[in-house]
């Protein structure tokens, strides 16, 4: 993956919050919301790696 994925994992973090919010079992809201950090830690990561402006 490459910096360019950044939009990429940033939209499918937001999905999966979503859905774990709109989960109707907890075991199902907790495997969404394992998703949304994953997501989410891809995208700070790929945001050190910008050039400062």
């Amino acid at each position: 993956m490459t910096r360019n994925d950044t939009p990429y994992w940033s939209d499918r973090s937001f999905v999966e919050a979503i859905r774990s919010i709109q989960a109707d079992h907890p075991a199902a809201a907790a495997v969404h919301q394992q998703l949304c950090l994953l997501y989410t830690g891809r995208v700070l990561a790929n945001l050190q790696h910008w050039p400062r402006a």
